[in-house]
This record gives C-alpha cells, sequence and structure tokens, in this order.
C-alpha cells in the first residue's frame, strides 16, 4: 500500500513539473529584474477583450490555457540578449521579428509533438523596457497559419 502511494505521489510530482512552460523557467531564473509580472487565467483574458476585436485573437484566446504578462528594466540589454540563448537553448522557433526604429518586437513558439505549445511574444523600447507575454496553447500548425494570415489581412485592410 505505501509503495502504490509513492508511486501515485512521484507521477503526481512529475505530471505538475512537466507541465511547465519554458517561459515559466526564464521568469523564475530572471523574477528578480522584473518590474511587473502577472499571471492571468484565459478565462478571465475572455471576460476583458474588446468584443469582435479580432476572429484570429479570438481563435488564439480560446486555445490559449495560461497567460503571463511580465515587463522588465532591460538596461545595457542584459535580459534580452539572456533571452537570446534562452530561446536558443530551449528550441524556440522565431515565427516573426518586426523592427521599427528603436523599437522591436518578435513572435516565438515551442512546438512539441505536433501541436503548438508555447507562444511567447517579446517588445522593446529605447525606453529600455522589455514586455514579454508567454501563452501555454494547444494548437496546430495549421491553427496558428490561419491566425498569422488573418492579422495579417486585417492589419493590410487597414
Amino acid at each position: 500500500m505505501k509503495q502504490t502511494f509513492t508511486g501515485l505521489l512521484l507521477l503526481f510530482t512529475v505530471t505538475i513539473t512537466a507541465q511547465k512552460t519554458s517561459f515559466s523557467n526564464f521568469y523564475q531564473d530572471h523574477q528578480d529584474e522584473a518590474q511587473f509580472s502577472m499571471s492571468v487565467p484565459t478565462s478571465l483574458a475572455n471576460l476583458i477583450s474588446d468584443e469582435g476585436e479580432s476572429e484570429e485573437i479570438d481563435l488564439l484566446v480560446k486555445k490559449a490555457e495560461h497567460c503571463k504578462i511580465t515587463v522588465y528594466s532591460n538596461k545595457s540589454n542584459v535580459i534580452e540578449k539572456s533571452f537570446r540563448k534562452f530561446a536558443k537553448s530551449q528550441g524556440l522557433t522565431t515565427l516573426v521579428k518586426v523592427k521599427n526604429g528603436k523599437d522591436k518586437a518578435a513572435i516565438y513558439f515551442k512546438e512539441k509533438n505536433d501541436l503548438i505549445r508555447e507562444i511567447i511574444i517579446k517588445a522593446n523600447s529605447d525606453e529600455n523596457k522589455l514586455i514579454m507575454v508567454g501563452l501555454k496553447v494547444k494548437l496546430t500548425k495549421d491553427e496558428l497559419a490561419e491566425i498569422v494570415s488573418g492579422l495579417k489581412d486585417e492589419k493590410a485592410s487597414r
């Protein structure tokens, strides 16, 4: 009986630890540098999002399980350099990078078992601030392509 209980407890512990996202690991390593951090259950995000803002954003929020928003002070680009190393070591794929003067934004994703499991959005400006949003999701590549394509079409029509 004790062995069964110990085995179940060990399995439960491993299951909980296996559900951590890469972004959570990055945050744990750099939480002292964070000026602001907030975890938002996506059910709450659904309540505060604008109705009909974008079908693509609605789809992304529906597929997301969790969202973490963090603002870092990025003097001397220390956090950004650390994130680049982290992204490479974690096997994050760059979806898109945008630069406008000193403002930069990038979207990364992590794939597991033919599903996009995590999306990280990174934006920084010349104000030495780095904003990161980590989404724990379950998306197929086709769904991600549909979201990106829809957002591009929406931007082009404005």
